[in-house]
């Protein structure tokens, strides 16, 4: 190996013993020889110590920094400070890549001199059977912003690509040079924010290569995103990135704005993945944060999402009814979709669209494992990524153990049902909710 690897992997690890061979053997098995993986162990108390051990025994790239707990972004750091690559990557201790990633992201970068460079990737659950099902995430659907160089501060639109810090690569020197940090919060969560969010602010060129590389685990009970009690992660950390931008950006308004959009989408998100018991407080933080940054003149509300504004005006109208309203609707689709693992869809129009969207709002969309039509004909293959199959086709387990969802418009629905029963499926529902509107939504 050279003095300077090409690229220097970063992988942070707390307690992930589970995951970590998978991980760390993914690492391992890169067409790309010339890597460093720098493991950077935060203090676990489990066998995940011994793992990293393991690899490094048989395969000199990999080392080890041993620390007490001190949390992600202290990790980060130090991982970052001690990487001696052109490129530094980062993979999380419970996900895993594909042989080609870092070969592909090097070559790319290096043809076109780029800050950073991201690409695609597969979010993936394991089912009941054993087989994993993965769902294909575009950074962005709009195709003109990949596959080019481009300055992200001049099309701001990337700011409002789906936030990730590990499907790419980023030059060392950029990273030094600017002095981009993680911050350092124990116990924090969602630190990847404010690191994602320098880094798009500082980069001249940048580069989305429209392919995916990365596979990011959604079925860790112990992730951040399925961590009920961590309300006000969020909050902290584009606190941070007000800061920064106050800081080292002379607190310029475009960046403002794109820091308030972003805290705006995270406590939208927030809302839906805490504990019911932590809501009713955090639509009042809502409010309160909102109407600090209105008076501040920091909300471009004219370029928010069209979906987000009538969210936003019942918060601000009344915070506590908003809270009871959605948590009473969230309840019914719990209920009805109850605890099966997989659900079909039963359509792919817009009443498919909106079933999906639905789930969506309610953080189950990874549940859903095809949209099912009588006959393909002029119906899509897929539809956000997950597969359009003829209903015939499904397996006899499918029928057996998943939910189906008629996403028909009502005069069909008649015909639809009776073709479910005709095909074998065991569950199904007629419960028409997902067409049932929130008020004033």
């Amino acid at each position: 190996m050279n003095n300077m690897p090409e690229v220097s992997i970063i992988v942070p690890v707390y307690n992930e013993e589970q995951y970590l061979e998978e991980c760390l053997e993914s690492i391992r098995c890169q067409s790309l020889q010339d890597i460093e993986v720098i493991c950077v162990d935060d203090g676990s108390t489990d066998g995940s110590l011994a793992i990293i051990k393991r690899f490094m025994q048989k395969d000199s790239r990999f080392r080890v920094i041993q620390k007490s707990n001190s949390g992600y972004g202290s990790s980060m750091n130090q991982g970052m400070d001690a990487a001696q690559g052109k490129y530094i990557g980062i993979v999380e201790s419970d996900d895993w890549i594909l042989p080609e990633m870092m070969q592909t992201l090097y070559e790319c970068a290096e043809m076109n001199e780029v800050d950073f460079i991201k690409a695609d990737f597969y979010r993936f659950v394991h089912q009941s059977d054993g087989t994993v099902r993965r769902i294909y995430n575009h950074l962005t659907g709009e195709n003109q912003y990949y596959n080019r160089v481009l300055y992200p501060s001049d099309e701001v639109q990337t700011f409002r690509f789906i936030m990730n810090i590990w499907s790419g690569i980023y030059r060392t020197d950029f990273i030094r040079r600017n002095q981009i940090r993680f911050h350092e919060t124990p116990g924090a969560s969602f630190q990847d924010n404010g690191f994602w969010f320098q880094t798009f602010a500082l980069a001249k060129r940048a580069y989305f290569l429209k392919t995916p590389l990365y596979m990011n685990r959604r079925d860790n009970p112990l992730s951040s995103v399925n961590n009920k009690e961590k309300v006000y992660a969020s909050c902290r950390e584009y606190d941070f990135i007000r800061n920064w931008i106050e800081n080292n950006l002379q607190g310029q308004k475009r960046y403002l704005y794109l820091c308030a959009e972003g805290r705006i989408r995270n406590y939208l998100f927030t809302i839906e993945r805490i504990g019911d018991a932590f809501k009713p407080d955090f639509y009042q933080k809502f409010q309160e944060d909102y109407l600090k940054l209105r008076e501040c003149g920091e909300v471009a509300e004219t370029l928010l999402s069209e979906g987000w504004k009538p969210r936003i005006r019942r918060i601000l109208d009344n915070p506590k009814n908003a809270c009871q309203k959605d948590m009473a609707f969230k309840s019914r689709y719990l209920n009805l979709i109850g605890a099966y693992q997989d659900i079909i869809i039963y359509g792919a129009g817009k009443c498919a669209r909106k079933v999906y969207e639905r789930l969506h709002f309610i953080g189950e969309r990874n549940r859903v494992a095809y949209f099912a039509v009588t006959k393909m004909e002029k119906n899509p293959t897929t539809l956000y990524d997950i597969p359009v199959v003829e209903v015939a086709s499904l397996s006899e387990e499918f029928k057996e153990q998943a939910l189906v969802i008629p996403a028909v418009q009502e005069r069909f629905l008649e015909e639809v049902i009776q073709n479910i029963q005709n095909h074998g499926f065991c569950h199904y529902t007629e419960d028409r909710i997902f067409f049932e509107e929130i008020e004033n939504d």
